[in-house]
């Protein structure tokens, strides 16, 4: 609440500025029993104890009697509970809060929500009832001797100006149901106690609980209990002794309907071990294993030996279901369905989440690979079953490759190393000699000695199992001579003869450094690519006609030796 003296501040505010009302912003209420859709459910019957209050509430609430006036204010949801009740007597509620901390402020307004969202109470004025939002601490509540039927914000002392925390009882209406707000001013968040104390309404419901009705759900291993009216959450045994279900049906567990965001349900679910057969069954009350039966908000119980019976048939035992067969190909996979379900007349596929199809064994080609997800919703007219299936397309085409020299010197035989990758089970090697293999691992080539180069084609076709090939091309170059040498002169005239300088035949070198420098020692060329040669040119100006000094080193790739050599070569123009 504010304050009346907290208002006029408030006023003298807004008259200069605008200003917020709180320096410091409250959380959001949260909780179950902190909002109104999660409020308490309670009865005439019992006390109510709320041990410690959270500190939260941003929203302000509508108080009609307190909008205009000398002590109007704005009221807030600061630091909430709400209490849920029904009104089954006309007449009038008397109810009493008792602060754990006699001196701390609690306010409370109560609203009519017969018929509307609990939440309007935010923003509807008409829900309002009563009211009391003094600034004086200790017991509030309504009370036959109080002097007015509702009280504004006003000081926390009589001395100051304070009004009298209780208000008149209000005349609550049969059938109607009621919010009733306590509102915690004081941030010590020491909790209370509510009392309903007298009056001449009723709001506790005179009905014992019972079993309205029980049905089968589909796929039959769960029964639905509808009551006729709601029983508590914390009443429910969670292993699901409060039931017994015969003939021959093993229990699982129970659960009442929206009880994670509520106190109480109308509507309870029971798990079963296994489906039921088609039959006709009787759910009966039992002795939970938390000692008690179901019971409602005014701890009435659920009579032992309640009972409701409820029939299984056939379509409600609806059961989804599908085999399938890849036929994998080389472009396209295909994919045969073959429905399984069970008491299904309607069937609904889903691939990938894209194409459907309503046909009873359908095929879909694939052209993708990888993950993919198939769902079956199976049905009749009464229920249906979903399933949901997965696999994985890992038909990726092969890859045909193999390693081998890219020259082959006089005399050398060639080893072939296959590379390929797949679901390989054939392959086949030509190796342009007029050999040929069907080995992944083939026999050692040879190939004739030349006068000049000669190049060889080699191929290796492989085969998967689905029947798909790949193919792969080499050309082989075998040489006259490897035997690495430098040139002592060469003419860089462009007549196609000793045009360059570089070192021959290095087919077979690795980590080739050649470097060429001029009479003064500078590098004028430099090259690890031995087929890159020297045009007799620095920077595009042709060097003049002499005598040039240049290194080699290398590393023999067959045997590993290494060469460092030094000579000159005369450019003759």
């Amino acid at each position: 609440m504010i304050t009346f003296f907290r208002y006029i501040f408030f006023l003298s505010i807004i008259t200069c500025c605008i200003a917020t009302l709180n320096l410091h912003a409250q959380p959001i209420c949260t909780l179950k029993g902190q909002t109104p859709t999660t409020a308490f459910p309670v009865c005439g019957v019992k006390s109510f104890s709320q041990g410690s209050v959270s500190i939260c509430g941003t929203n302000s609430i509508p108080v009609p009697v307190c909008a205009t006036g000398p002590n109007s204010f704005i009221a807030t949801n600061k630091n909430p509970y709400w209490y849920k009740f029904t009104c089954y007597q006309t007449g009038t509620l008397v109810f009493v809060i008792t602060p754990n901390t006699i001196s701390d402020d609690y306010d409370w307004q109560i609203f009519d929500i017969t018929g509307v969202n609990p939440n309007n109470v935010f923003t509807d004025p008409s829900l309002f009832v009563c009211c009391n939002w003094s600034g004086v601490g200790g017991l509030t509540g309504t009370a036959d001797t109080a002097s007015a039927a509702n009280q504004c914000a006003s000081a926390p002392t009589y001395a100051q100006g304070g009004v009298s925390p209780f208000s008149k009882p209000p005349t609550l209406i049969q059938g109607h149901t009621y919010l009733l707000l306590v509102s915690h001013y004081t941030d010590s968040q020491s909790g209370y106690t509510l009392n309903f104390t007298g009056g001449t309404a009723s709001i506790t419901d005179p009905n014992l609980p019972t079993y309205t009705n029980a049905s089968g759900i589909c796929g039959g291993k769960e029964i639905a209990i509808k009551m006729n009216k709601t029983v508590l959450c914390s009443s429910i045994a969670a292993d699901g002794s409060d039931f017994s279900i015969t003939p021959n049906a093993s229990i699982q567990s129970a659960y009442g309907v929206g009880c994670v965001n509520n106190f109480d349900t109308d509507s309870i679910i029971v798990q079963l071990n296994n489906p039921l057969s088609p039959n006709v069954y009787t759910v009966q009350q039992l002795m939970g294993t938390d000692g008690n039966t179901l019971l409602d908000n005014c701890q009435n119980a659920v009579p032992l030996g309640t009972q409701a019976s409820f029939t299984i048939t056939s379509q409600q035992l609806v059961k989804a279901d599908f085999d399938y067969t890849i036929h994998w190909g080389c472009v396209n996979d295909t994919v045969d369905y073959f429905l399984k379900a069970q008491n299904a007349t309607n069937w609904l596929w889903t691939f990938d989440s894209a194409t459907t199809s309503t046909m009873e064994n359908p095929g879909i080609i694939y052209s993708t690979l990888g993950q993919k997800t198939t769902q079956l919703i199976a049905s009749n007219s009464v229920c249906s079953d979903t399933i949901i299936k997965n696999f994985i397309l890992d038909n990726y085409p092969p890859k045909a490759y193999f390693s081998a020299p890219d020259y082959i010197c006089p005399n050398e035989a060639v080893t072939f190393t296959d590379s390929s990758t797949g679901l390989l089970t054939k392959w086949h090697w030509d190796f342009g000699n007029g050999q040929t293999s069907d080995l992944q691992t083939p026999p050692l080539q040879n190939y004739p000695n030349t006068n000049i180069s000669t190049n060889y084609l080699i191929q290796l076709l492989v085969t998967d199992t689905a029947g798909c090939t790949a193919n792969y091309t080499k050309i082989l170059k075998a040489v006259t001579n490897c035997y690495i040498a430098v040139p002592s002169a060469f003419t860089p005239n462009g007549d196609g003869l000793n045009d360059y300088l570089y070192p021959l035949n290095a087919y077979k070198a690795i980590n080739l450094r050649f470097t060429v420098y001029n009479r003064y020692g500078q590098v004028i060329f430099y090259t690890t690519n031995w087929t890159q040669k020297w045009d007799g040119t620095v920077n595009g100006l042709a060097q003049s006609a002499g005598t040039y000094v240049w290194t080699l080193s290398y590393t023999d790739s067959q045997t590993g030796e290494k060469f460092s050599l030094k000579g000159t070569t005369v450019l003759i123009r």
